[in-house]
């Protein structure tokens, strides 16, 4: 059995997944405080020919930063649960991934309608490390770099729909390293 020595670029990802998971463990205390969200999603990457559905679970407002009457800066931790699929192969072929994901948004609060940006860097496990035709990945841990916009309605926000881009990849842990870009659409309900 052989030992692969730790490279810089290895140690620096490893040092990256921990970034997500730090934040997440210094927001628990004040995680009593976080409103809770269910939220769908559908995403398509046309580049390798895959779709997917994901349920997630929020935690919106784990910690919260006023920084003027309308603007605010909130942490918020997010678990997925995907399925991708292949749309060429036949018979279809498709994967289960599962993440975890600390979120920073920005929104602007308004009377009717709050609009917001928002960011991420997470983590993912994929039950499986190829799908669609060779579309193979080095490993089944993945990092997952998200930008998104979206839209709150209501006094209290309790509807939200959104757009996200989502990149996924290991960062160069192992290889092949393809990474696989989705364009997704949403919809969140807080209770």
């Amino acid at each position: 059995m052989s030992v692969k020595k730790a490279t810089p670029s290895s140690r620096l990802a490893y040092l990256a997944a921990a970034v997500p998971f730090a934040a997440c463990l210094c927001a628990l205390p004040a995680a009593d405080a976080a409103t809770f969200s269910m939220q769908g999603g559908y995403g398509r990457d046309n580049g390798h020919g895959l779709e997917k559905y994901e349920v997630a679970a929020r935690w919106d407002d784990i910690v919260q930063w006023q920084l003027s009457n309308r603007f605010a800066l909130s942490l918020d931790g997010e678990v997925n649960l995907a399925n991708w699929r292949a749309l060429s192969s036949r018979p279809s072929s498709q994967l289960t991934e599962f993440g975890v994901s600390p979120i920073f948004r920005l929104s602007y609060a308004g009377e009717y309608a709050t609009p917001f940006v928002e960011a991420s860097v997470g983590l993912r496990v994929l039950s499986q490390t190829e799908i669609a035709d060779g579309h193979r990945m080095g490993s089944a841990f993945q990092f997952s770099d998200m930008v998104g916009v979206g839209i709150a309605f209501g006094k209290a926000q309790r509807l939200a729909i959104g757009y996200r881009f989502q990149h996924l990849s290991n960062a160069g842990i192992e290889q092949p390293n393809p990474g696989t870009n989705f364009s997704m659409g949403y919809v969140r309900y807080r209770f």
